[in-house]
């Protein structure tokens, strides 16, 4: 069986290296992107299992841009959205974010920082309720 595959679009490179390096770990294959534009881009590519997209990068809703953009590409109807944010935080909203099929197309938010341990039982939850 062939590993699954992860798609990191984050404009942090700490964030990125750090978390393949630890997704590689645990047998799978990590694809990373730096923006929103190529992320998406590269997902149609390699149609990763589970995409971790942040929110906030060269916009503060880049990532809530790519995520609408995703359930109209049929190379990434099986794919799992993960949004990380520390945007609740940034911008003082009164509740953390939540997934909305229509306004937020997400699996699931998560709000930066996240420990290790929590993202990849996450990530684990996300593959294995598809």
């Amino acid at each position: 069986m062939a590993p699954k595959k992860i798609l990191i679009i984050d404009d942090d490179v700490a964030f990125i290296e750090s978390n393949k390096d630890l997704f590689e770990a645990f047998g799978y294959e990590v694809y990373s992107a730096y923006d929103g534009h190529s992320g998406l881009e590269m997902a149609k590519e390699v149609a990763p299992d589970v995409m971790i997209l942040d929110m906030m990068m060269a916009t503060d809703t880049e990532g809530f841009e790519v995520a609408r953009k995703v359930p109209d590409i049929p190379e990434l109807k099986h794919t799992r959205i993960l949004l990380i944010t520390g945007v609740t935080h940034a911008l003082h909203l009164p509740a953390p974010l939540q997934p909305n099929q229509t306004w937020l197309p997400v699996d699931r938010v998560l709000e930066k920082p996240i420990a290790p341990d929590r993202l990849i039982a996450e990530i684990e939850r996300l593959l294995n309720r598809h």
